[in-house]
């Protein structure tokens, strides 16, 4: 039985009412770290990710993910959760074309966005989160790099180090940040805008998002340091993927 069967076969576990066990429909391709694929059972359309066995290695917090989408749970960007566990994940399929990187490059567009975010920073967190710790974050993809890599890669992982440590020693309240909100994994329809691919998403500094998003013209006193730790991220996590 392969990873998908198995998730297939505790259907009846779900949060959903099915009268049959869901058959995979196709794959969807374009996730850079999953496998998913979209299922049905009668009338009811899912997506079903498989979740990558390394997830570790990419900077991924399964329990964390888990947390999060607990407590967005109900808002209306978000697709609905029908399973999660540490092996895979099952949503509601949404219908609509998925954006593409120069969406983004669009004013209307970028204000879409920053009500979703904002939507976001407001839910009210549990005590004593998790906050993320850049430097860290940073170092566990750093540490996986090959010599010649870093050889290679030095300066950046220097800097970035020493970019990381200064956002983390600075004084800011976490809030959800999603940390990913890139083309793809942004889809559009007639009802609005949907988030999906929640993996990355942290106890995070309260701009991080809004850097990616808005680049140097977000206004920031760190915007520098904030947009210069996304992009070095980026570059790790590419990296590390090879």
């Amino acid at each position: 039985m392969n990873k998908v069967e198995q998730a297939l076969s505790g259907w009846k576990d779900w949060k959903i009412l099915l009268i049959e066990e869901p058959k995979v429909v196709r794959e969807l391709f374009g996730g850079l770290t999953n496998r998913s694929f979209l299922i049905e059972s009668g009338k009811h359309r899912m997506v079903i990710r498989i979740n990558n066995k390394d997830f570790k290695n990419l900077g991924i917090n399964r329990s964390q993910e888990i947390q999060i989408l607990s407590l967005l749970h109900g808002l209306d960007f978000l697709p609905e959760i029908l399973f999660l566990n540490e092996d895979f994940l099952v949503s509601g399929y949404v219908e609509g074309y998925q954006w593409l990187e120069n969406y983004f490059h669009i004013s209307s567009n970028k204000e879409k966005i920053s009500k979703i975010i904002k939507k976001i920073h407001n839910v009210k967190l549990p005590q004593h989160v998790v906050k993320r710790n850049y430097l860290n974050y940073c170092y566990n993809y750093i540490q996986q790099l090959s010599p010649a890599t870093i050889a290679l890669e030095g300066s950046l992982c220097s800097r970035l180090l020493e970019v990381a440590a200064s956002i983390d020693k600075k004084v800011w309240t976490p809030v959800i940040n999603h940390h990913d909100i890139i083309q793809g994994n942004v889809i559009e329809n007639d009802s609005g805008l949907f988030l999906i691919d929640w993996e990355y998403a942290a106890f995070g500094h309260p701009g991080i998002d809004l850097a990616r998003l808005y680049g140097m013209s977000y206004k920031s006193p760190v915007v520098e340091k904030l947009v210069f730790l996304q992009h070095g991220i980026d570059r790790l996590w590419a990296l590390v993927k090879k």
